[in-house]
């Protein structure tokens, strides 16, 4: 028994080692956006080990002036509180929050909804720290198909959208998108895709998650998917721990290479935040969800719990090389090739 407990306190204390030494990146939080926020919980990243953490914005249940007046009010809380943040307009941020001992935050958005139909938005985004943009959120709207909708192809004001964030320099990403809008976003972007926080639907069949198609069109792209720790898309509420996140994850690189898996924990940290938002914008949800789940049982892996995966990693004989690709390397390469 000593013996066992020794060789888990090594464990833990390598996974911690290794990410000390490393860009450690988590691509998306679940945070609800209010342009009001205060983003002192983004510590909770910091203190986890993580070196980067995307933050949305806006989502497409908000109206365009909603998403920018967070996209200003983030942006200014960030450059308030400059000891502590970097904000990335380019990739060598990020570079430098790991020198510094800094929390690197890019801003991303949930949907396309935030632009009012308009492209010259995105440029604007961009502008005030917008570094990764999902076209829909579940829902189908004027750009894409949502995941839980009905299955549309991308339209063509779309397609301006994707060509327009490949000019810019904004990483694609088709999470929350619907199947076919995603597979020919994957086909015309000109730069890699990206899923930020989506799960092997092998795994756990929910139409949230990914066919295995999706994720190889994703990695012959050059991207990367981000696993996400939320209990609905990883499995049973009960069976949300680091072993299960990893589950996922040694899915993906089996099927695709560890080259193109990462993470995107999609942490939501108040317990109540859940609920009150199936409250507060009910047409969001599918209504397969609203009859059948309560959201308050809704269970999600924690910043805090980042070393944990990485020693779930270790246990499962991954090599370091390979762990640090997944715990933030392989977001690490896609983010340099894109932001400009």
């Amino acid at each position: 028994m000593a013996n066992t407990l020794n060789i888990e306190r090594g464990t833990a204390q390598a996974a911690r080692k290794m990410l000390a030494e490393t860009i450690v990146w988590d691509t998306h939080a679940g945070v609800a956006c209010r342009p009001t926020l205060d983003l002192s919980f983004l510590s909770r990243w910091r203190d986890g080990g993580a070196t980067f953490i995307g933050l949305n914005v806006g989502w497409d249940a908000l109206s365009w002036q909603e998403s920018l007046r967070c996209a200003a009010h983030y942006r200014r809380w960030l450059e308030l509180h400059s000891d502590d943040y970097v904000i990335v307009d380019r990739f060598a941020d990020v570079e430098r929050a790991k020198r510094e001992g800094k929390l690197a935050v890019a801003l991303d958005l949930e949907g396309a909804n935030a632009l009012d139909q308009n492209i010259e938005m995105i440029g604007a985004y961009h502008r005030l720290g917008v570094r990764q943009m999902n076209l829909a959120y579940n829902k189908n709207n004027a750009f894409a198909g949502g995941c839980t909708d009905e299955d549309i192809p991308l339209t063509p004001l779309g397609r301006e959208a994707i060509a327009e964030m490949n000019r810019v320099g904004m990483l694609v990403d088709c999470t929350h998108t619907g199947y076919r809008s995603s597979m020919e976003i994957m086909e015309i972007s000109k730069t890699p895709v990206i899923f930020t926080h989506s799960n092997p639907r092998a795994l756990w069949d929910h139409e949230r998650n990914l066919r295995d198609d999706q994720i190889k069109a994703c990695a012959r792209t050059g991207g990367v998917v981000g696993i996400n720790g939320v209990s609905k898309y990883m499995a049973a509420d009960e069976d949300c721990t680091p072993e299960t996140i990893v589950n996922h994850i040694d899915y993906v690189a089996n099927l695709v290479g560890v080259d193109h898996v990462g993470l995107g924990l999609d942490a939501v940290l108040d317990p109540d935040e859940m609920p009150n938002l199936v409250k507060e914008f009910p047409n969001v949800w599918p209504e397969s969800e609203a009859d059948q789940w309560d959201y308050s049982s809704w269970r999600f892996i924690l910043p805090e719990q980042l070393p944990d995966i990485a020693e779930g990693l270790l246990l499962r004989q991954y090599s370091d090389s390979d762990i640090k690709k997944i715990m933030g390397q392989n977001f690490t390469r896609v983010a340099a090739a894109v932001w400009i």
